[in-house]
């Protein structure tokens, strides 16, 4: 009688263990009436990415391509005025464009451009906040119009409240006996406050054979605000101060000064699989009157099989009055292949 009991507690156990995992699954049905059973991978302002029994990865529907989702996770929502709400996500066909929490007390609704970020409500792993990536490519450079063998390296751990990145490239080709090369260092970091201000720290290392520069260290520090600040999506205005010193090629001296800088920023993927940047900086000087520098740096890449991506990407530098008598412009552009450590 014992072993009968032991045995049907165990069984019991069994069965409610089987059940409970049925029951927790997600439910997401289609406007076109496909109806699928599985877990919710990941969420965005634009996607859910909807992982099932039958595929090695998660299928990838488009919000307004949902007529109905349900979830019994708690998931939390991040809103561009940096405020967390916190419960189970809903998502049906009468509230179109609107992402739903339902609360112990209250269902709210959430317009997908007020949303920074959706998340399964759990603490975050380094790795989940971590990216890092590396590039191979051939560049155009302006210095005799030479093709060049192009390499970089970008990491970049971003938070809610902090966004720090470090990128690293290089170009080189041999011209004859000429060394033609270009290549950058920058480490940033900013803290967001609330309504979307955020300070800001900068430094650069420099080198250009074109412009017999070289090296020219740069360190900025400023206050912008973000317009647009989205998982996926940044617009972002910034001013502030600059201290610039540089190292010319046949000259013993190095030249400071002091100068301002208006920087703009846009990145993010803005259409499918496709990601785009684009950098503009101003920088008056100061200490010496009338002299300005520019640094425009745009990219275009287009992600595949989830880690790969190709693009091109293009830099210009202008400086229309340099300490010495040398090239006041210098540009590359670049033909890449990427590789990315997580996937996309």
């Amino acid at each position: 009688m014992n072993i009968r009991v032991v045995y049907l507690f165990i069984f019991s156990l069994i069965l409610l263990f089987f059940t409970g995992k049925a029951t927790a699954q997600d439910t997401l049905i289609t406007r076109y009436g496909d109806l699928l059973l599985g877990k919710i991978e990941r969420i965005t302002s634009s996607k859910v990415y909807f992982k099932t029994a039958y595929r090695t990865t998660a299928v990838d529907i488009k919000l307004e391509e949902v007529a109905s989702l349900r979830s019994p996770e708690g998931f939390l929502v991040n809103d561009v005025l940096n405020q967390n709400w916190r419960g189970q996500l809903i998502l049906d066909s009468t509230q179109v464009n609107l992402i739903g929490l339902q609360t112990t007390d209250s269902l709210y609704y959430f317009d997908q451009k007020d949303i920074y970020e959706i998340t399964k409500d759990e603490k975050k792993r380094f790795k989940d906040r971590f990216r890092l990536g590396i590039d191979l490519g051939f560049a155009r450079a302006k210095s005799e119009n030479a093709l060049s063998i192009s390499a970089g390296l970008h990491s970049r751990y971003r938070t809610r409240r902090w966004d720090t990145s470090l990128d690293y490239q290089d170009y080189a080709s041999v011209i004859g006996e000429t060394l033609v090369s270009r290549t950058s260092l920058d480490y940033n970091l900013a803290y967001i406050f609330k309504r979307e201000w955020f300070v800001n720290g900068k430094a650069s290392l420099f080198s250009s054979t074109e412009q017999s520069l070289d090296l020219r260290r740069v360190f900025s520090a400023g206050l912008g605000k973000n317009l647009i600040h989205r998982e996926d999506k940044i617009l972002s205005f910034m001013g502030g101060v600059v201290s610039n010193r540089e190292r010319f090629s046949f000259r013993a001296e190095e030249f400071s000064s002091l100068e301002g800088i208006f920087f703009s920023h846009l990145s993010g993927k803005f259409w499918d699989k496709v990601n785009l940047n684009l950098d503009w900086a101003v920088f008056p000087s100061f200490s010496e009157l009338g002299r300005v520098r520019n640094t425009f740096d745009s990219s275009l890449s287009y992600l595949f099989l989830n880690h790969f991506n190709i693009g091109i990407h293009y830099v210009l530098n202008t400086d229309n009055r340099p300490p010495i008598e040398t090239e006041n412009r210098d540009f590359i552009l670049v033909i890449k292949f990427g590789w990315t450590f997580q996937k996309r």
